[in-house]
Parts: C-alpha cells; sequence; structure tokens
C-alpha cells in the first residue's frame, strides 16, 4: 500500500486485530475525530468495523511463535516507514522498539492495557508444573519490560493499579470505557427484552469458559431462559462450547467472534451481562470493557465478586456479585431477575445510567488527546521564548 502522506499518529500491534475496540474504535478513532491523520498497523480480521476516519494497514495472523519475531519486525519496519511524529504502540513485545522510535526523533506512547507481570502469569498456556517452573523467569522478565516500556515519552495506563507500576510524571490513566452509541438510551426495558443473558469477549480457563459451561447445565438456571456467547474462546473450551451449544436440550447458543457493532447490538436485545472472571492477581484489579458495555446497553450485570467491582459498581444498585467458582450461584442470580422484572429494570436503569455519566469513553477520549496535543506541540527553542 503506498501512502502519500505521512500521519500525524501511528498506532501500531502486532497482536490486535484492526478491529480492536480500544486500540481503533476508541483510541485511533478519537484521535481522528480530534483533527489528527491516523494511522493504524493491526492484525487483520475476519469481521469489519465502521469507517473512523483513520487510516488501516494490516498484517497476517500468525501463530504465537511467528507472531512474536516476524510481526513484531514487520509492524516495527511500517511504523518506521510511516514517519509519524508520535508512535503509539500496544503491545509488551514491542517495547523493544521504544530506543530505536526515540533514535529516529519520534515521540513514543506506550499503552499499556494490562498489569504486565499479573497478566503473563495468569495465560491458559501457563498451567501446573509448566506454570511454576516459569513464574519466576517470567516474573522478572515482565519487570524488565516494564522498566523499558516506562523510557516512553508517555505511558497509557488502563487502570489505576497500572497507572502506579509507572513513572508518575509521564504516566496517565485512561480507562476503557466504552463509547456511548445512539440508540442505547432509547432501548427496551430489561424485562422487555428476550430471556437470555449474555457473555461477550474473549473466553477461556482463566475469564469463566468451565464455570460458564456448568451454568448452561444448571437445574437452577430458570425455564425459557438461554445463554448466549459471543466471542473467541481458547482451547481446550471452543470443542466443548461448540458440543454444548449444538445439544439439542442445551440453553447455550454460540455465536463466534462477532463485528464490534454487532457485539453491541446484540446487548441491547439481552437484559443482563456476565462476567464470571476467576479471582486471578491480573483479574482482581482490571476493568473489563465488557461489564461497562453490558452496563451501557441497559443491562443488569453478574459478576464476580471482587472488591474493586463491588466498591465501583455496589453503590449504583445495578449488580448482582456471585462467587466465580459457584456456577449455581449465577443460576440462582438469573432466576431471582427473571422472577422480579421490577428490579431487572431498576438494575438495567441504574446500569445505564452510571455508564452515561460516569462510565464512557469521552471523558477519558479527552485525557488521550490531550496527551497528543502535548506531544505534537512544537517546544519553543531559548530564542523564541
Amino acid at each position: 500500500m503506498r501512502h502519500t502522506t505521512s500521519p500525524d499518529i501511528v498506532h501500531v500491534s502486532s497482536a490486535h486485530p484492526w478491529t480492536d475496540n480500544r486500540v481503533h474504535l476508541r483510541e485511533a478513532a478519537g484521535a481522528a475525530a480530534a483533527g489528527y491523520r491516523v494511522r493504524l498497523i493491526a492484525v487483520e480480521s475476519d469481521v469489519t468495523a465502521p469507517d473512523t476516519g483513520v487510516e488501516v494497514v494490516t498484517v497476517p495472523r500468525r501463530r504465537r511463535r511467528a507472531r512474536m519475531v516476524l510481526s513484531t519486525l514487520q509492524v516495527t519496519w511500517l511504523a518506521c516507514r510511516s514517519q509519524a511524529r508520535v508512535v503509539h504502540l500496544h503491545d509488551p513485545e514491542l517495547v523493544w522498539s521504544v530506543p530505536l522510535h526515540r533514535l529516529l526523533g519520534r515521540r513514543v506512547v506506550f499503552d499499556a492495557h494490562e498489569d504486565l507481570p499479573d497478566q503473563v502469569l495468569g495465560k491458559d498456556y501457563l498451567a501446573g508444573r509448566r506454570r511454576r517452573l516459569l513464574r519466576t523467569g517470567l516474573g522478572l522478565f515482565a519487570r524488565a519490560v516494564v522498566r523499558l516500556a516506562a523510557t516512553a515519552d508517555r505511558v497509557v495506563a488502563a487502570t489505576e493499579t497500572i497507572e502506579q507500576t509507572y513513572p508518575r510524571h509521564k504516566t496517565v490513566l485512561v480507562r476503557n470505557f466504552p463509547r456511548l452509541r445512539a440508540g442505547e438510551e432509547s432501548a427496551a426495558p430489561a424485562s422487555a427484552r428476550r430471556p437470555v443473558a449474555v457473555y461477550v469477549g474473549a473466553l477461556g480457563a482463566e475469564r469463566g469458559a468451565a464455570e460458564l459451561l456448568r451454568l448452561a447445565r444448571s437445574p437452577e438456571l430458570p425455564h425459557g431462559w438461554a445463554l448466549e456467547v459471543a466471542g473467541t474462546v481458547s482451547s481446550p473450551f471452543i470443542a466443548q462450547i461448540e458440543d454444548e451449544a449444538a445439544r439439542s436440550a442445551s440453553p447455550l447458543v454460540f455465536h463466534g467472534q462477532l463485528a464490534p457493532v454487532a457485539t453491541r447490538d446484540l446487548l441491547l436485545t439481552a437484559p443482563v451481562g456476565l462476567v464470571l472472571f476467576q479471582p486471578t492477581a491480573a483479574h482482581l484489579n482490571s476493568l473489563p470493557t465488557k461489564m461497562f458495555e453490558y452496563m451501557a446497553a441497559g443491562q443488569a450485570v453478574i459478576l464476580s465478586d471482587f472488591p474493586l467491582w463491588r466498591e465501583l459498581l455496589a453503590p449504583h444498585d445495578c449488580a448482582t456479585f456471585v462467587d466465580p467458582n459457584d456456577p449455581q450461584a449465577a443460576a440462582r442470580a438469573i432466576a431471582r431477575y427473571a422472577s422480579d422484572p421490577e428490579l431487572l429494570d431498576r438494575h438495567g436503569r441504574n446500569a445505564r445510567a452510571a455508564a452515561a455519566s460516569i462510565f464512557s469513553w469521552e471523558s477519558e477520549e479527552r485525557v488521550l488527546v490531550g496527551v497528543y496535543r502535548d506531544l505534537l506541540t512544537p517546544t519553543p527553542s531559548p530564542r523564541t521564548r
């Protein structure tokens, strides 16, 4: 692809698809809406995203090892060729390029999506004895990555916990709240929607895949209610989810991966959203986007009883907190909503109100655009001051 104009900002990822909500539809799109020329270099995807004014360049999807080598080199080369004044990096495996971009005179932003030391130790593919053997080495490596990422001109942290990991003078908090959409405010009350509890996004062991399967088979799930899953599912759970959904008597419906807009549309048709994350160190301090997308859609939320999540949502009377290791508790929560439409509607209304007034992308976007403004504003020389 030939480009005639250098962008002001290039967002770079060797791991995220170009349709990613935070990378593209919030951060890159927000910069484009503010008037900057923005290019996104990211991974190809089977789904599509709306036109946001962002120029998109894709690289092939590769297996993990090939991605760590070939994709990181490819996206770094494309970012260097772009001659963008600001390079916004989104993956831990790209931190090695921070000094390279700075050497080339670029201003560098590192986006800390997750708490890296906790994140790498919570991966599904690090299990049992292998996890124990690698714990020390990976922990040291993750901390080294954090130190290198901290040499960027700015660090954008997705949560308060991550923010505390990096130097205060160069770190800003940009939480992963959803962008509000037209139609959400006038959506049908929760009790008037289909009898469905929905989960969207990536699903694996640490995100409650086994518990969701047990929930689908729970005798306490109310009659006539379904569970719907939309997103990517890790092995070996993908086969189990597909097999469960194929059973004629199963309440589980599996949509596979949907485009971002289709996912948000799905939420408007269901009254309840599920977040049954397991209590790993990374999840206890996380702010999963799906939770706030559920709220923006006017859904009541059933979620793991983590202290941070209870502190955030309990004051808004919009959620039911359950033991994430007890699918029967989630089934009873769904049954309570099914039997009490007034409670369901109150939680749905309160969730939407909290999303509109507090947990929305609009205020976060202003912070991020301010970062770009600071980095792209020329510093006066001593003679012109």
